[in-house]
């Protein structure tokens, strides 16, 4: 190579000019404010959670009225769910009145929880299990948490999340 020919090759090859990188970091900018909050949306993975603790919270007031033997209800809503049992009358289950006593968890808390912001559930409904796990008040509505669907068989208590 001649130095004539060295000199301007070595002028040609300086690398990216200041306005080209700029215009660069703009653009990834741009296309990172856009698709960013699209990659990161949680609500699915909110609603299939919530759907999930709420069939559990169903199962385990399943289990609190077949071990205690006595009646245990859930209410689940739009705003969240509680799971009560009647009043005890001495060491016996009350058969009537009012559901007032909480179900308590393993952990001492009560059994209740609220839907995450943005996930509901509809239609709002009170599930009864009786002492052998059955739901006792009619036949159970499918339960629709975000795009999930809840489902309680009446006869055995069996809840699917689908």
């Amino acid at each position: 190579m001649t130095v004539r020919a060295l000199a301007r090759h070595r002028r040609c090859a300086r690398g990216y000019s200041l306005i080209e990188l700029v215009t660069c970091l703009i653009i990834v900018a741009i296309l990172g404010a856009v698709i960013a909050p699209k990659m990161f949306d949680s609500q699915p993975f909110q609603a299939r959670g919530y759907a999930d603790e709420v069939a559990a919270a169903l199962h385990y007031t399943q289990v609190v009225a077949v071990s205690s033997g006595c009646d245990a209800s859930i209410t689940i809503n739009a705003a969240g769910y509680q799971a009560l049992q009647r009043a005890a009358v001495g060491n016996n289950c009350a058969a009537v009145g009012g559901w007032v006593t909480p179900v308590v968890r393993v952990d001492g808390g009560t059994l209740s929880g609220s839907a995450p912001a943005g996930v509901g559930s509809a239609p709002a409904h009170q599930y009864v299990f009786d002492s052998t796990g059955r739901v006792i008040n009619g036949t159970p509505p499918a339960l629709s948490i975000g795009s999930f669907t809840l489902t309680v068989d009446a006869g055995s208590g069996l809840v699917k999340v689908q």
